[in-house]
């Protein structure tokens, strides 16, 4: 077997390949062989059928499997002993198969590139300092006073009003054909709060209890195809009216809402709480500081096949966004639009994961099964009703082996991080 590797550029090698027609010519004769053992063809005994008609039933059969014997081993063969990191499935350009003649074919695949040394010194960063007072933590009660408060039925009024709560039914058409997935029975809807359409919206604040109306209103941005920009008929029915009762903030609230005996302990607690959080969010922001300064200290090519499978993910995030909010993308167009946007991000990502996976080799930076072991039990013990999901997705090695790795990459960085120079910033107000 001849074997020659093209760099066709930092990321893609071509790899051409000659097999001599001596050894085709073998490879079709083992597979002609083990066909005619299990061949069933009237008139003649297994291991017996004369060749020209096994050629004839099973040529087809036979070249491609010699094809996929060959490439296999050929392409296989080439990227082991060249030690290349190969990051896509080959593109194969193979010429003509024929049982007499040499195979001559090529393979075209990205690889990872090879970044030099790099440099991690004379790194510097600025660590957000946030001070946490009282006014942060009036802001936390407040959301969980708003969170745990009580929707009251008003009496002695029908006129709703903005603020108020409006329990409601929804019935959304288009062209006289009602919208499935759109409409509502029985919701809660805080008239003026923007949960649904404006101009809907405005003609709630001013109906009436036991008043049915309708209103018109675009198709949302994300509708599905078939009504994408076109009008909607909304026809809403007011069956009464609420108001939000917010709890008193006192030692009783703090006993049923924070877990705490007094409320000064809730406060407390809070207050700890938004520092630690502060704190994650300045170590991230020096850590990102750092890892920005590297980005554009070494020139790195990201493998195209690697930013397409990291846009990929992006974009099925992204869909899955969408379906959370009860949306979608309307069409093959925008779902491509949504793509090309993704991909400047989806090339970051590749970028900044290549240069952590040089940096973790440059420093060594290795993870033992027992770190592996207790990241994963972490994982699960979070996981809630998916444990058994996840636990069975942990049992695949490439599974364990994406963890292993993002866990070398954090600690490559962290690394870094320790020897740059950081300063804390000016103190800022939470």
């Amino acid at each position: 077997m001849k074997v020659e590797i093209e760099e066709v550029s930092s990321t893609r090698r071509k790899i051409a390949v000659e097999f001599p027609a001596e050894r085709v010519a073998s490879e079709f004769e083992r597979a002609f062989r083990s066909v005619s053992q299990r061949a069933r063809i009237k008139g003649f005994r297994p291991g017996r059928i004369p060749r020209p008609v096994l050629e004839r039933f099973y040529g087809e059969e036979v070249r491609n499997q010699v094809a996929t014997i060959l490439v296999r081993e050929g392409v296989g063969g080439a990227i082991e002993e060249s030690k290349l990191e190969v990051v896509s499935q080959p593109e194969l350009d193979i010429g003509t198969l024929a049982e007499n003649e040499a195979l001559r074919f090529s393979a075209t695949v990205d690889v990872r590139p090879e970044l030099g040394a790099i440099e991690i010194d004379g790194l510097a960063a600025e660590r957000p300092v946030v001070t946490i007072g009282d006014a942060e933590v009036d802001k936390v009660v407040e959301q969980l006073r708003q969170r745990f408060a009580e929707l009251v039925p008003v009496e002695g009024r029908s006129e709703l009003a903005r603020g108020d709560f409006a329990k409601i039914d929804v019935e959304v058409s288009c062209e006289g054909k009602v919208v499935e997935g759109m409409g509502a029975q029985g919701a809660n809807v805080e008239v003026a709060a923007g949960a649904l359409p404006p101009s809907v919206e405005e003609r709630l604040s001013i109906a009436r209890v036991g008043e049915t109306f309708s209103a018109e209103a675009p198709a949302p941005e994300g509708a599905p195809e078939e009504i994408a920009g076109k009008a909607l008929d909304w026809r809403v029915t007011v069956h009464s009216i609420a108001e939000r009762r917010l709890p008193e903030v006192d030692d009783e609230f703090a006993k049923d809402h924070g877990d705490c005996e007094t409320l000064g302990e809730l406060r407390e607690k809070i207050r700890v709480q938004l520092e630690q959080d502060t704190q994650r969010r300045a170590e991230a922001s020096v850590r990102e500081q750092v890892l920005e300064q590297l980005l554009s200290r070494q020139a790195i090519d990201a493998p195209a096949s690697l930013v397409r499978r990291r846009a990929e993910d992006l974009l099925s995030e992204f869909k899955m966004e969408l379906l959370g909010r009860g949306l979608q993308l309307s069409s093959d167009e925008h779902e491509t639009e949504a793509r090309e946007k993704l991909l400047p991000r989806a090339e970051r990502d590749v970028r900044i994961g290549l240069l952590l996976d040089a940096l973790a080799r440059q420093l060594s930076v290795d993870v033992s099964d027992e770190d592996l072991a207790e990241r994963i039990g972490r994982i699960l013990a979070s996981a809630g009703r998916h444990r058994d999901q996840l636990r069975e997705h942990y049992q695949h090695e490439h599974a364990r082996d994406a963890v292993r790795s993002e866990m070398r990459r954090a600690a490559a960085l962290d690394r870094v991080v320790e020897r740059a120079a950081v300063r804390d910033g000016a103190p800022a107000p939470g």
